[in-house]
């Protein structure tokens, strides 16, 4: 605070009346003298006695400095909150608190590896548009493939292995699906768009021609992982049948004069192989190996892998116009 002082002097200069003890007049400025300090002294008090606060955050946080996305507004300079304490009160500083960011991702991340593990991606993660479906498994039957029959419905080509499907059913290479679970079946492509639409399990009816007589069986598909296939003969003891005929050199024919889809015509015979030694030729045409009918190429490959080796198996063919029972000692495949 400023001394009183009762005391007066007039300015050399100006003449003017002022309080003793300034330094210079007030009026003209005129330098009085040195004179007593104007001012009391700065006052400096020992820190250890003030309240601690903690120190505000340094100018690079980004945070520290502006308002963040849901918090709440940045007080005024000198206004007291949670945010800006008043000093000295001792209530450490802290930043407004931002909110999480990314976390989204991280369980986006997580659901799609648990769909992915159990094999429910959705479509339209698949492929673009349409409705979102579960992918499944495709339905199989256990056929080397189906060809469009030149009357219309599904040829079996073939059987790819035991204990599948269509063994069970009794079906054989050769019959042609005219419908299937109660839907009509016109061509290969009909087939294979109805099996995927089938659920792995599923019982359904087939309606089939043999021979040109039509006939009714019921199977349950199942998925093309279940089946062991041919590999399965190659894994017994005593592995895999052979005779001796080349898969590549065997084809499909017709058979004149017997009412009969068709039949498994030989090509070139290893010789000295088991069917050389045994009579089969050239051009003869399979129609039955053992107790099983015989009407396309993969099914004879099929039933020669399935029988034992060492065993001898009765095989009738047609050559030219007459039919011949050849037993062929069935030996082991080198594969």
């Amino acid at each position: 605070m400023r001394a009183e002082n009762t005391d007066t002097v007039n300015c050399p200069s100006c003449g003017a009346t002022l309080v003793a003890g300034l330094r210079f007049c007030r009026m003209c400025g005129y330098r009085l003298g040195e004179g007593v300090e104007e001012y009391v002294a700065t006052q400096r008090f020992d820190a250890s006695s003030m309240p601690t606060a903690a120190a505000p955050p340094p100018a690079t946080d980004p945070f520290a400095a502006r308002q963040t996305w849901g918090a709440a507004p940045i007080q005024p300079f000198g206004a007291t909150s949670a945010l800006n304490p008043p000093q000295g009160a001792g209530v450490p500083w802290a930043p407004p608190a931002r909110p999480a960011r990314g976390g989204w991702w991280l369980w986006l991340t997580i659901a799609l590896v648990l769909l992915v593990a159990v094999g429910m991606v959705p479509a339209f993660l698949m492929s673009r548009g349409g409705p979102a479906t579960p992918v499944m498994a495709k339905s199989f039957l256990g056929v080397d493939g189906f060809e469009t029959a030149p009357g219309g419905g599904a040829l079996i080509t073939g059987i790819a292995g035991p204990e599948t499907p269509i063994v069970r059913a009794g079906l054989i290479g050769g019959d042609i699906i005219k419908s299937f679970d109660g839907k009509p079946v016109r061509n290969a492509r009909d087939m294979s768009e109805l099996l995927a639409q089938t659920p792995v399990g599923k019982t359904v009816e087939v309606v089939y021609v043999r021979d040109g007589v039509t006939a009714t069986t019921t199977l349950t598909t199942i998925a093309q992982r279940d089946t062991p296939g041919l590999k399965m003969f190659d894994q017994r003891p005593g592995g895999a049948g052979n005779i001796g005929i080349r898969r590549n050199d065997v084809d499909r024919v017709t058979v004149p004069g017997l009412n009969i889809s068709g039949g498994a015509e030989l090509g070139d015979i290893d010789r000295n192989g088991p069917a050389d030694m045994a009579g089969l030729r050239e051009g003869d045409i399979v129609i039955k190996f053992g107790e099983h009918l015989i009407r396309t190429p993969g099914d004879l490959r099929y039933r020669i892998s399935e029988a034992l080796p060492g065993t001898t198996v009765p095989v009738l063919v047609v050559r030219g116009a007459e039919q011949v029972e050849i037993p062929v000692k069935v030996g082991r495949s080198k594969d």
